[in-house]
């Protein structure tokens, strides 16, 4: 009977002890980068007029001295357009609006556009033109 106190005992305890270990905080991973990719299909006819509004955004991007995409514009497939969007934060940042910057970049457009409606407005007019798109969150080593 004494062995057996002595081998559950230690066990019993070591399982008190154990039972609500703190959770490790993960360590950031700084070898790799982290992006945010959209392939967007526009509706038939729309290319030209996307690409003018787009062309509005990027202007209210140099505005906010905000970070700008990387796009591509496909020549074969289904889809027309990839964007991608370098994340410094990682997917926190994502938090904003439509681009990592979100408020700088938000408050760019309405002062260039005159309005929180005629901004608002440009971007309904943006997602008019899409057939459908995908988002999707990536990471690069360094």
């Amino acid at each position: 009977m004494k062995k057996l106190i002595t081998l559950i005992l230690p066990l019993f305890l070591s399982a008190i002890l154990f039972a609500h270990p703190e959770e490790p905080v993960p360590p950031v991973n700084t070898d790799v980068v982290w992006h945010s990719i959209v392939v967007v299909d526009y509706k038939p006819g729309t290319n030209d007029e996307a690409k003018a509004l787009i062309q509005k955004f990027e202007k209210a991007s140099l505005m906010a001295g905000t970070s700008s995409p990387v796009i591509y514009w496909f020549e074969s497939g289904k889809y027309d357009l990839v964007v991608t969007w370098k994340l410094p934060d990682g997917p926190a940042d994502l938090k904003g609006r439509w681009s990592p910057d979100g408020d700088a970049w938000w408050n760019a457009l309405v002062a260039q556009e005159g309005s929180e409606r005629a901004a608002s407005q440009l971007q309904d007019d943006y997602n008019e033109l899409i057939a459908s798109s995908m988002t999707q969150v990536a990471r690069k080593a360094k």
